[in-house]
């Protein structure tokens, strides 16, 4: 029975979230609609922020995964180029739907900024940054590295923000057809052939 009701509640976020957006997801609202108390709610998600994993953490593993990483016949950088692709789907690097990236952020450190936003983003960031340390730390026990393991996390993570940035910036010479040769570029410095 409490398996019944975890997923009670769980189907009930996910509908406010397909509804209204993950900013519309909080104790009450999902409660409410789960048509149980907060206090129920809170016995099998004690935080705001338990259940929020429960929501990201399988929807991260549904829009990435870790494609042929550890398949050692096919060459390291075209694995860690395939993989961070991922974080650049065709739809995100379309400059007019890119600002869904920009708007996340917004959300968590504009000026109209919400506590729910914040916790969102930092959440996905968490997220993101441990599957990439995933799959650069398999390719350091390859010794397919070339620069230390923290270095390379950073560079990646900033390239993939960056290239979010120039696809959103008004008059850029970055185009949707230069993301990939842009990202390979940058993969070629921190992984042997």
């Amino acid at each position: 029975m409490s398996e019944d009701r975890r997923e009670q509640i769980v189907s009930a976020a996910r509908a406010i979230v397909a509804e209204e957006g993950l900013e519309a997801v909080s104790v009450r609202a999902v409660a409410r609609r789960a048509g149980i108390g907060a206090s129920t709610l809170r016995h099998y998600f004690p935080t705001q922020s338990d259940l929020l994993d429960e929501l990201l953490g399988p929807a991260m593993d549904r829009m990435v995964s870790d494609l042929r990483i550890e398949d050692d016949r096919v060459p390291p950088r075209d694995r860690l180029l395939e993989c961070l692709l991922q974080f650049l789907p065709p739809s995100l690097i379309d400059p007019r739907t890119a600002s869904l990236w920009l708007a996340s952020y917004a959300a968590a450190v504009g000026p109209n900024a919400t506590e729910s936003g914040t916790r969102t983003l930092e959440r996905l960031a968490e997220l993101a940054r441990a599957r990439i340390d995933a799959w650069l730390g398999r390719l350091e026990e390859e010794g397919a590295l070339l620069v230390e393991r923290g270095g390379a996390l950073r560079v990646a993570l900033t390239t993939l923000d960056g290239i979010c940035v120039q696809l959103l910036t008004p008059g850029t010479i970055f185009l949707p057809e230069h993301v990939e040769p842009t990202l390979a570029q940058v993969v070629s410095g921190l992984v042997r052939e």
